[in-house]
């Protein structure tokens, strides 16, 4: 059952992006785009490895696989009329952080297992979906929209980094979270919305309060893992098994 949600989501997620990004002009497109790739191996790079994404409006769709030796692979659609404005984007590796700021772009991003990660990724106008699948290695993670939907979904064989903290934040949009989390792992979630619908399924989990959840053994845990989903316009959803 849970496989059907993850299947579910990820493909309305990637529509989020696809939307968010071509707009009104997905059924009626004649404006010709330019691809860019980048990519880049593990190497001699240890330690914790930042995502770091700034996009003004667009889709990004984030997802791993079981690569130890790949580092990320990223590919930005851009619109040639951007182009032209702003010139072509560039992703950048310093410092263990992985850098792309960009204005209008649609981004396909893949990464490895190789290494640990933290995401810190914010759009403007647009969507964010995030897949962690695949063993990935993952820490904090920061997704943060002003206006688009979020969209998160995490499967129980992914390795997390201490105690982990997920903070999924929207202005207008909605949030669909679908999470397994890894056995031993202590969870929370607790979602606010100050105009819109909360619905939060957390089967054995103890309710604290209406939009708040933690399993039984979140404060016994040797590690644990906390979500925090905030919209002001929009609704949520959230499944934890």
């Amino acid at each position: 059952m849970v496989v059907c949600i993850f299947a579910v989501i990820i493909v309305g997620a990637i529509a989020v992006g696809a939307l968010s990004y071509f707009g009104t002009n997905w059924f009626n497109w004649n404006l010709a785009t330019t691809d860019f790739s980048f990519e880049a191996e593990v190497g001699a790079t240890t330690g914790t490895v930042n995502l770091d994404i700034d996009l003004a409006t667009g889709g990004i769709l984030i997802t791993f696989v079981d690569n130890a030796s790949l580092l990320y692979d990223i590919d930005i659609e851009v619109q040639n009329t951007t182009l032209e404005i702003d010139g072509t984007p560039s992703v950048t590796f310093s410092s263990n952080t992985i850098r792309l700021d960009y204005t209008t772009a649609g981004v396909n991003i893949t990464l490895g297992s190789g290494v640990n990660y933290t995401l810190d990724v914010d759009v403007s106008t647009g969507g964010i979906n995030v897949n962690l699948l695949n063993g990935a290695h993952v820490g904090d993670i920061a997704l943060t929209t002003v206006t688009g939907g979020i969209s998160l979904v995490m499967t129980d064989d992914v390795v997390l980094l201490g105690n982990a903290t997920f903070n999924l934040d929207t202005t207008t949009g909605g949030v669909s979270v679908v999470v397994d989390v890894p056995s031993g792992v202590g969870g929370s979630v607790e979602c606010a919305v100050t105009t819109g619908s909360v619905d939060i399924t957390a089967a054995g989990w103890t309710q604290i309060t209406s939009n708040h959840y933690e399993s039984s053994d979140y404060d016994t845990a040797s590690q644990t893992l906390t979500v925090i989903i905030e919209t002001t316009t929009g609704g949520i959803s959230a499944i934890f098994t």
